[in-house]
């Protein structure tokens, strides 16, 4: 008897569960092949999970218009402040965060970095970054996207020393292995000072031809 039932439930499952699929919605609740003995219910698919505190998206296409004035001006005077900061010398310490080797470094003036490994350059050699990511004064910031224009910012630096670090320990062990190795390591680092990070005319007006940006 239980496996008669079970085959019952089973049978009338998959046969409700397939013409729910095939038919509509009317035809599916008013047919049965088998004899319904109890009340199955079949749970339905949950299409999306939306939070109750998500806001509903809107039945309608929203526009969002291409121009719009009131911001325009808003840009145009912040615009027009940070280049009268720029001409009249106001923008305080510049500081930038530059991309070199794979590595961003937050620099400012007369600051020195560490770059870690194998480089070209020798000391005495001066170097133009021309990967600023970003640069800031006193009022303002300007970020790239993700690069500025190289000819807007520059960043002039000198090679002043390429040494070796300080003795790197490295050990390894396996317990119950009798397994110890201890290596020591030195390796190269290049030390690079920034001796300027200016900024090059108005912001708003492109430096380079159209045409012949640098690609990186």
């Amino acid at each position: 008897m239980a496996t008669l039932t079970g085959f019952t439930r089973l049978f009338n499952f998959a046969t409700n569960t397939c013409i729910r699929r095939i038919l509509p919605a009317p035809t599916c609740k008013q047919y049965y092949p088998a004899p319904k003995l109890w009340e199955i219910r079949v749970a339905d698919y949950r299409t999306r999970y939306r939070l109750p505190w998500f806001p509903k998206p809107p039945s309608y296409q929203e526009e969002i218009p291409e121009h719009d004035e009131k911001k325009e001006e808003e840009a145009s005077a912040v615009i027009n402040e940070i280049n009268k900061q720029i001409s009249t010398k106001a923008t305080g310490r510049l500081f930038a965060v530059v991309y070199l080797r794979g590595l961003q470094f937050k620099i400012t003036e007369s600051d020195i970095i560490a770059i870690s490994g194998q480089w070209a350059p020798q000391p005495g050699d001066k170097l133009t970054l021309e990967k600023v990511m970003l640069v800031g004064g006193k009022d303002f910031t300007l970020i790239g996207r993700p690069i500025l224009n190289r000819e807007l910012v520059s960043v002039d630096a000198t090679v002043i020393q390429k040494t070796l670090s300080h003795t790197i320990t490295r050990f390894r062990f396996k317990k119950r292995k009798q397994y110890r190795r201890i290596n020591f390591y030195r390796i190269h680092r290049t030390m690079l000072r920034i001796n300027s990070i200016t900024i090059n005319g108005d912001i708003d007006k492109k430096k380079e031809i159209e045409g012949l940006d640098r690609i990186y």
